[in-house]
């Protein structure tokens, strides 16, 4: 029963989600342009970009070679699915995710990007189709134990990935070491290596990681929202990503993603 009610919690704002953006016309958008969905259709490709070092949300299938496969790939291949074209994955440092979508290189970010206000100052943000955890990770041999609060990392080296909202609230703290990777795969390395005292991460990364090394987890935030995002001024394209996600909930596709991707 609690399924059924946030279920139906989800769609009804994905609902009005979904009516406020494709009735209020964008200022950014004039009659002389071709939409974006118009160009992706005639090219027949959705270039998404992704930081394919995040797995479950995405990672090669091999180190940095083969293809890119996860969560936010199968979520991004239900859009293309809808616009009736194929999908095409662009790996790239998280960092330069969104001056790739503002200029035009990519059309769309499914990276595990978590909603926050500076960056919505950038680029469109969907709606929510997931909200995770970040949590704070070390080896199963560190001495570190459970913390409260983030401030209680105070002296110590922590590690996260460049671009990351983990990165800016870890340099908020102003006595905590950062050291931020451009690869979560150098990230976790580093960890299991001791170069680092602990990892700020998406716990779905923690939960992937810690099938094959021995980590533990010493904090956890709340579940915070992660949406797709696009460039402003296209609202049609907007339209069509939000009624992907809100097709997923209603039909429960996204249930057999959760259980594929997250167990």
């Amino acid at each position: 029963m609690k399924r059924e009610f946030a279920v139906l919690g989800i769609v009804i704002a994905l609902g009005l989600g979904l009516l406020g953006g494709w009735f209020i016309p964008s200022p950014l958008t004039t009659p002389e342009q071709a939409s974006l969905v118009s160009v992706i259709q005639t090219r027949g490709t959705l270039n998404v970009g992704t930081s394919a070092d995040w797995p479950p949300f995405e990672n090669f299938t091999y180190p940095f070679t083969g293809a890119i496969e996860g969560f936010d790939v199968d979520v991004s291949q239900l859009v293309a699915d809808d616009l009736g074209v194929t999908l095409n994955m662009v790996h790239m440092d998280f960092g330069n995710l969104i001056s790739a979508c503002a200029v035009g290189t990519i059309d769309m970010i499914a990276a595990a990007m978590n909603y926050n206000e500076e960056r919505a100052a950038s680029l469109a943000p969907s709606s929510t189709y997931i909200s995770v955890s970040q949590v704070v990770i070390v080896k199963e041999t560190s001495l570190l134990t459970t913390i409260s609060h983030l401030g209680a990392l105070g002296g110590l080296t922590v590690g996260c990935q460049t671009g990351t909202v983990m990165q800016d609230e870890l340099i908020d703290l102003g006595n905590v070491t950062v050291s931020a990777y451009p690869s979560a795969v150098v990230l976790m390395t580093n960890l299991i290596n001791d170069n680092i005292d602990a990892a700020y991460v998406d716990e779905p990364v923690f939960t992937s990681y810690n099938r094959t090394e021995g980590l533990r987890i010493i904090f956890t935030t709340g579940s915070e929202p992660i949406s797709l995002w696009t460039r402003y001024g296209e609202p049609e394209f907007l339209y069509f990503i939000d009624n992907a996600i809100l097709d997923a909930y209603k039909d429960e596709t996204i249930y057999d993603l959760f259980d594929t991707w997250f167990g």
